[in-house]
């Protein structure tokens, strides 16, 4: 394949970010809520350049379940294209405790967290049951994430050495 792209996705709350920020560290050109239209465009050219990482979640703007396994399936049968799905479990009761620390307000915008998440869970199962990788977060911190993220998808130990004088 010309074209390695590796897709972060799962329940808001469960790590995408920080996934996305730990590909980025591992030399991933990241990028985080791309419109899914705009997702196609991206292995169109020459490959060969650095592999990406996309952060898609429920917040991007046109996003919906069948069109993201549309585009999967796609990308997923182009010979061009080395897809990898990475889906960010995490347990609902942990989920809630995480917006509880941080007050935000959850992305579907329901009267409570909990709903919002169960809704999300719900909505993503295909994606989850599609997923190449399934990584459960309930009981990672931070770091934990960055270093599961960097089993797998280091692409080059020898390159990961620095010097700083």
């Amino acid at each position: 394949p010309d074209f390695r792209l590796v897709m972060v996705t799962g329940p808001s709350g469960a790590g995408r970010s920080t996934a996305v920020h730990a590909l980025e560290d591992l030399g991933y050109e990241a990028i985080d809520n791309l419109p899914l239209r705009l997702v196609p465009r991206l292995t169109e050219g020459a490959g060969g350049g650095r592999p990406v990482a996309l952060g898609l979640d429920v917040r991007n703007r046109d996003f919906n379940v069948a069109a993201l396994m549309e585009l999967i399936d796609n990308l997923g049968g182009n010979p061009r294209v080395a897809l990898e799905v990475v889906y960010l479990d995490c347990a609902p009761a942990e989920l809630i405790r995480r917006y509880s620390q941080t007050r935000r307000r959850h992305p579907l915008d329901f009267a409570t967290p909990g709903e919002g998440i169960e809704r999300e869970i719900d909505l993503l199962a295909p994606v989850r049951a599609r997923a190449d990788h399934l990584i459960d977060t309930s009981d990672f911190t931070p770091h934990d994430l960055t270093a599961e993220i960097g089993r797998w998808f280091t692409l080059n130990r020898a390159a990961r050495l620095a010097v700083s004088v």
